[in-house]
């Protein structure tokens, strides 16, 4: 659980003949990590595919260009069709979708194309279209110049003013003028001035001859008789793809999985007469595999295990379980662990929830979040990523719940009981007696929950510096030897401020007592002020001391660092008491207009304006905001403070010869 799943190196070597059952067992198999071969030499060069790749790759072209000439990228496939239905009606199926569709779909497309030309046609010829000027006359004029467009304003007043030869026509419109002004040629670089200080913008007209009017109409009475004829072969198209639509899908994805197959010799060394792969198989999966290739193969293909000297380049499988798998997500964000190094997925599967719950720590919330996960989980059925996060959620929804009714009772920052320093405040007492009593109550108990914080933190990076020993300790026992030395000034820093607590806190009163009484961190000293236990003194000198000798001088400038990454953990505290507060703080203000509106009509108006202002507030700003903060700050202290204790990362994912079948079978 804490370690990734032990592999084997292993070494597949076979006559040429075996290579295809090679393939097959290792996809069936789903068990090989393949190593790409690379280094060729006289003797051994890059594999070539099977046989049927040539044939498979044109027919599985053939299908994705039906497939988009079809729009059929988003169907989904309501049954599995097998393999061998596939296999005896594909070619004939590819054949028959040819006659019926190529001619068609090229139809389609030519009747779109000439639709969209009569369109830019017809935009084109509105400037001119009420001028009544037969279109022939814009382009044959020798020693005259047309100019056609649309201007920001009328130009009329300047171009009488300074143009003597010219014939304008124009059509004013609400935000612009058309015009179409001929001018004797010699005169053109005047005119063109003038209409640009009216912002002229100029048309290009069609080089077509007769009158605009006729042509529009006539474009008009082409382009529907085209969208009569485009109806027909989309109704065509539709029943091809009511018919045909599944098979295609299901007979993409079986062609695209024959492919992969046929190319992965590429992948493989090989001679003229034999092959070699080379690959990493989880240790309990190998026994089968080997078995599964001298099965099917009838001894023309062997497989050994090997045993390599260094496990760097070795991929990694996660090895959780299925409760903790969702949290692989967070170390699929961050990067996955190296095959010797521990895989923190368990921790996280204790600690974010945990420390999100304690921040959020309300019934109401909690249960509005773990409906959300649950929704998450059930409607992202295709996504496993969006399915983690909401199995992430949930989970960090009912340790809230949790939280909420045993620790802090309350529910939507509103108690079960008013508290004792304030009795008169809304309870869930006006509505039902609920007979559970807080253990904390977050705006009187800030201290307990800043040593909860501290604890939560002392513990979390104890178990950090754990495992970075263990990491280190195969490689470099000085530097594991370090982790050590980190460990006792953490131990001392803790101490000490259990000690300053004191009684102030069941929680240092509780630790003083036990876990750290063999420390004595009642035997104190005052250095500058402050009460400093002798031991937690000794914890951080010897600490330092081994530091000194482990890590080097270096070291000594990330003391300070390990005491921010523990007092880093009053966050904690600080986002429970602040979203209580912000709660706490809606709820005053808008209770009193629920509840004491008045009365009449007036009163009722202003009781459901305020349960509409304290729904919008809760939901936006404690729910929504609040998680969102809360999450953050949970992923914040396990990646900052936990993971740059020990995690390095860097590893290798594991990933196997294998292949997902959603739409087809092999049954």
């Amino acid at each position: 659980m804490l370690r990734p799943e032990e592999m084997t190196r292993v070494v597949i070597v076979g006559s040429i003949e075996g290579i295809d059952n090679t393939v097959e067992c290792l996809y069936d198999m789903g068990a090989l990590h393949l190593i790409d071969f690379t280094k060729q030499d006289e003797d051994f060069r890059l594999g070539k595919p099977l046989s049927h790749a040539s044939d498979a790759s044109q027919k599985l072209v053939k299908l994705r260009s039906m497939i988009r000439s079809l729009d059929l990228e988003e169907v989904k496939p309501k049954k599995k069709f097998s393999v061998s239905e596939i296999e005896s009606r594909l070619e004939q199926a590819i054949i028959t979708l040819d006659l019926n569709t190529g001619g068609k779909v090229e139809s389609r497309q030519r009747i779109q194309s000439v639709i969209r030309e009569k369109e830019s046609e017809i935009t084109s010829l509105q400037p001119v279209r009420s001028f009544g000027i037969p279109l022939e006359i814009y382009d044959g004029l020798e020693n005259v110049s047309s100019l056609v467009g649309v201007c920001r304003d009328d130009p009329e007043a300047d171009l009488s003013g300074r143009i003597k030869q010219m014939e304008l026509f124009k059509e004013v419109r609400k935000d612009s003028v058309s015009i179409a002004l001929f001018v004797p040629n010699e005169e053109k670089a005047t005119v063109v001035k003038i209409l640009t200080a009216h912002g002229f913008s100029e048309a290009k007209v069609p080089k077509l001859k007769g009158m605009p009017e006729d042509i529009i109409k006539e474009d008009q009475q082409e382009i529907k008789d085209l969208e009569t004829d485009l109806k027909r072969l989309d109704a065509d198209l539709d029943k091809i793809r009511k018919d045909f639509a599944d098979f295609i899908v299901a007979s993409e994805e079986t062609l695209s999985i024959e492919v992969v197959k046929a190319e992965t010799p590429l992948r493989f060394a090989e001679s003229e007469n034999s092959f070699v792969v080379d690959g990493w198989v989880p240790n309990s999966m190998w026994p089968e595999l080997q078995a599964a290739i001298e099965q099917k193969c009838c001894g023309v293909v062997y497989a050994e295990a090997l045993h390599p000297e260094s496990q760097e380049e070795t991929p990694v499988k996660l090895k959780n379980p299925k409760p903790v798998k969702p949290f692989e997500f967070f170390i699929n964000l961050v990067s996955t662990p190296k095959y010797e190094e521990i895989d923190p997925t368990f921790i996280l599967f204790i600690t974010f929830p945990l420390f999100f719950g304690f921040m959020l720590g309300d019934l109401g919330f909690g249960a509005g979040l773990a409906a959300l996960g649950a929704v998450i989980r059930w409607k992202m059925k295709d996504s496993p990523d969006l399915r983690k996060l909401g199995t992430i959620i949930l989970a960090g929804g009912l340790v809230a719940c949790v939280f909420g009714v045993f620790v802090y009772c309350e529910a939507f920052g509103v108690p079960f009981h008013p508290p004792s320093n304030n009795p008169d405040e809304a309870s869930w007492e006006n509505v039902a007696y609920i007979p559970l009593h807080p253990l904390i109550e977050k705006m009187q108990n800030v201290l307990e929950l800043l040593a909860l914080s501290f604890l939560a933190g002392w513990v979390h990076l104890t178990v950090g510096f754990i495992f970075g020993f263990f990491n280190k300790i195969h490689h470099s026992r000085k530097h594991a030897l370090g982790k050590i030395a980190w460990l006792l000034i953490l131990l001392g820093i803790f101490t000490e401020l259990m000690t300053m607590g004191g009684n102030a806190t069941q929680t240092s009163k509780f630790l003083n007592s036990t876990v750290l009484a063999p420390l004595m961190p009642h035997s104190t000293i005052l250095l500058a002020g402050i009460k400093t236990a002798y031991s937690a003194l000794v914890l951080v000198v010897v600490g330092i001391g081994s530091l000194l000798v482990t890590e080097g001088a270096g070291a000594l400038t990330e003391v300070i660092g390990l005491f921010s990454n523990l007092i880093s953990y009053a966050r904690m505290a600080a986002l429970g008491v602040g979203k209580g507060a912000m709660a706490f703080a809606f709820n005053s203000m808008l209770f009193p207009l629920i509840f004491h509106g008045g009365p009449g009509i007036a009163g009722i108006l202003i009781a459901v304006a305020g349960i509409a202002a304290l729904v919008v507030v809760q939901l936006f700003f404690v729910f929504f905001l609040g998680s969102l903060s809360v999450g953050i700050q949970a992923m914040r202290l396990n990646y900052v403070e936990f993971f740059l204790k020990f995690f390095e990362g860097g590893g290798t994912d594991f990933k196997p010869l294998s292949y997902e079948r959603k739409y087809s079978s092999t049954t």
